[in-house]
């Protein structure tokens, strides 16, 4: 009866998801994150986490404290920024309404800048999101690195049949244009851009032709805003 008190009392404990200030251990941050706890579900097939390995990372907080080379993970299952304490190897989930910026380091020196979003949904609410900056001008592009469960799969694990949830990448992208009005967009193609902007339709169906874009790829999606500042299409 001892032992199950106790493993009850533990699994209530783990399951707990209080927000709470964390020490950092060393001496030499001055800033306090606050979060909680962070257990990983693991039981999926795919990846909830926009990068599979901890990167160094920079976080810079709304009350413009930034901290430097701690690591991170951003999780897109779940739209949370996730921290490793070096110092004593915990997991928190750290309050997204603290966090303004924050950066993902690769090993080429560059990285993968994310800010806050605040967007208005058609309910007239306010949904804070997590998005990578991929162009910043007049108009720029952000991209929600959003991974969602679409169906299962069943997986045999040690000779057992269990059901796993199955993700999917489904990034959702924002332009948000020169009077700080966003426009969101998912699963982008030609036909749905064009609608976006029906007042710049003819400029912009040229600027496709001209240079070729599949805009189904990110990478043509990007190259297509570039193109639409470079012609100063919005110039208010």
């Amino acid at each position: 009866i001892i032992l199950s008190f106790i493993i009850i009392s533990v699994s209530a404990v783990c399951q707990t998801n209080v927000v709470s200030k964390i020490p950092l251990v060393d001496t030499t941050f001055s800033v306090k994150l606050t979060g909680s706890f962070f257990i990983e579900r693991k039981q999926f097939v795919g990846q909830q986490y926009y990068n599979q390995d901890w990167s160094k990372g920079d976080i810079l907080l709304n009350t413009g404290e930034k901290l430097t080379d701690i690591l991170l993970k951003y999780n897109g299952l779940y739209d949370e920024l996730i921290w490793l304490n070096t110092f004593n190897y915990g997991i928190f989930k750290l309050d997204k309404p603290a966090i303004k910026e924050f950066w993902l380091k690769t090993g080429n020196g560059s990285a993968h800048h994310f800010k806050q979003l605040k967007i208005y949904t058609t309910l007239d609410s306010i949904q804070n999101t997590f998005a990578e900056l991929l162009i910043n001008n007049k108009v720029s592009l952000f991209a929600q690195r959003k991974i969602e469960i679409q169906g299962l799969q069943y997986v045999t694990v040690n000779k057992v049949r269990q059901k796993y949830d199955n993700l999917v990448a489904t990034p959702v992208y924002y332009f948000k244009l020169p009077l700080n009005q966003y426009i969101s967009l998912e699963k982008p193609n030609r036909k749905k851009v064009l609608s976006l902007f029906p007042e710049n339709k003819k400029a912009i169906t040229k600027i496709i032709n001209d240079n070729r874009l599949n805009l189904k790829r990110e990478s043509d999606l990007v190259r297509l805003v570039e193109l639409i500042n470079e012609n100063q299409l919005f110039s208010k």
